[in-house]
């Protein structure tokens, strides 16, 4: 693992897409692990760490996407602790809406993606653990979360970050809704612009620092 910030990690052994992880007293939380091919070596280093950080207790999606996710419901099986994910983006992955555009009705095709167990479905802000903070940024999916630890914001895939820390739209193809995809953006940049984020780890950029200090 890599350390970000104290307690925040990236993993090094995820695949699809970058994954974190967190660790406070009593919680220790995954955060996107990431796809199938990853599963072991995932694991490994989990365990490995376990001495530092301790045993997982929660495994927080950011999104539904597979590249984020498809590894999850085997790591919920081995691990035993529950599955955080969007409401909105609950309901796609089970099956019960379809995914909002033709794009990713195809993508859901090709990349078929299984519902863990044991998911605690998050609707509005809510705090997760202390200090460990979920809040809704939907626009790249319906029910897109970022959550936050500390001065460490984990966006997913809800904006591109460039190595200056700007922030940008994500893949036009991939946006669910751009109107809310802006509006998303704007309030990642207010929230920090208060002064509470001074690093964003987003899905497929690399953990940057934001200016604040």
């Amino acid at each position: 693992m890599r350390v970000i910030a104290p307690n925040c990690y990236q993993l090094e052994h995820s695949k699809g897409a970058h994954g974190y992880l967190v660790s406070a007293p009593g919680v220790t939380a995954v955060i996107d692990p990431g796809m199938p091919g990853g599963y072991a070596a995932l694991l490994t280093e989990l365990r490995d760490a376990e001495p530092v950080i301790g045993p997982v207790t929660h495994i927080l999606l950011t999104h539904y996407d597979a590249d984020h996710t498809r590894v999850a419901k085997q790591l919920q099986q081995t691990l035993g602790v529950p599955v955080w994910l969007g409401a909105a983006d609950a309901a796609i992955l089970r099956g019960d809406v379809p995914p909002p555009t033709r794009f990713r009705r195809f993508l859901a095709r090709v990349f078929p993606n299984a519902y863990p167990a044991g998911v605690a479905e998050l609707t509005g802000e809510q705090t997760i653990a202390e200090g460990l903070t979920a809040f809704p940024t939907p626009g790249h999916t319906p029910g897109h979360f970022a959550f936050q630890f500390g001065e460490v914001l984990f966006s997913g895939d809800a904006v591109a970050v460039s190595r200056h820390g700007e922030l940008k739209q994500f893949y036009r193809l991939t946006i669910s809704d751009p109107g809310q995809a802006r509006q998303t953006e704007e309030l990642l940049r207010a929230r920090i612009a208060d002064g509470g984020v001074r690093w964003i780890c987003a899905g497929h950029s690399a953990p940057t620092k934001t200016g604040i200090r």
